[in-house]
Order: C-alpha cells, then sequence, then structure tokens
C-alpha cells in the first residue's frame, strides 16, 4: 500500500504542469545606443566639470584670489564650454538620427534635455568669453 500510495503521488506531481519561467524583458532594447551612449557621457563629465570650475571660480572672487588665477579659471571654463557645446551639438544630431531610426520616447527626452545644454553652455562661453574680455580692459 505505501509503494502504490507513493506511486500515486509521483505519479501526480509529473502530471502537474511546470510553471514557464517569467520571460525578463530584453535588456538590450531598454539601452541607448552604444555611440549615444558614449557621447551622453562626454556631456555628463564636461557638464559636471564646468559646474565645478564655476563654483569654484565663484568662490574664488569671494576669497580674493590673483588675478591671473582668476583668469586661467576663466580660460577653463570657456574651453570647457566650448567642449560641452560642441559635443551636445553631436549628441542633439545623434538623438535626431536616432529618433527617426528607433523611435522611442527616450529619445524625445534625451533630444529635448541636450538642446537646452546646448544653449546654456554656448551663453555661458559667450559670457565667460565677456567677462575675460572685461577684465583685461578696453584699450583702444
Amino acid at each position: 500500500m505505501k509503494k502504490t500510495a507513493q506511486i500515486e503521488e509521483l505519479e501526480e506531481l509529473e502530471s502537474l504542469s511546470e510553471p514557464e519561467p517569467q520571460k525578463l524583458p530584453n535588456q538590450k532594447s531598454r539601452r541607448l545606443p552604444p555611440l549615444l551612449r558614449l557621447t551622453r557621457r562626454t556631456n555628463v563629465f564636461l557638464l559636471l566639470t564646468l559646474i565645478a570650475t564655476g563654483i569654484f571660480f565663484i568662490t574664488g572672487n569671494r576669497q580674493i584670489f590673483l588675478d591671473s588665477n582668476l583668469t586661467l579659471i576663466l580660460k577653463i571654463i570657456t574651453c570647457n564650454a566650448i567642449a560641452l557645446s560642441f559635443f551636445s551639438a553631436i549628441a542633439t544630431a545623434e538623438c535626431i538620427f536616432y529618433l527617426i531610426k528607433i523611435k522611442k520616447l527616450k529619445l524625445i527626452i534625451h533630444l529635448i534635455c541636450y538642446i537646452i545644454i546646448f544653449a546654456a553652455s554656448t551663453a555661458l562661453s559667450i559670457l565667460s568669453l565677456t567677462i575675460n574680455l572685461l577684465s583685461e580692459g578696453i584699450s583702444f
């Protein structure tokens, strides 16, 4: 009797269907294209260094740094802002290309962010060049 009960239990277990494994979302479809990822990381790096040098310039003015040091910081800000505007323009073009190719909502958000970053970095580069020009003095 014990053997028949065990056999019946085994038959019941075998008759039960195994649950199907849950399908994980395709990780590659959620990721950005590799070139856009690279330019995004470059934009984030340049944006963070621009913010850091801007804060350094502001605190340097408060702590009365030497004029040569503040001029050097302004030149670094200018170069960084120009590089950021260049890379954000490239990223904007990439977003437009991939938006036409892939058609995802996530790329529209990236596109808007890159346009805003491009406008802000261009304005900041013009502002830092103007401050640098005014600090050297206007002579005829």
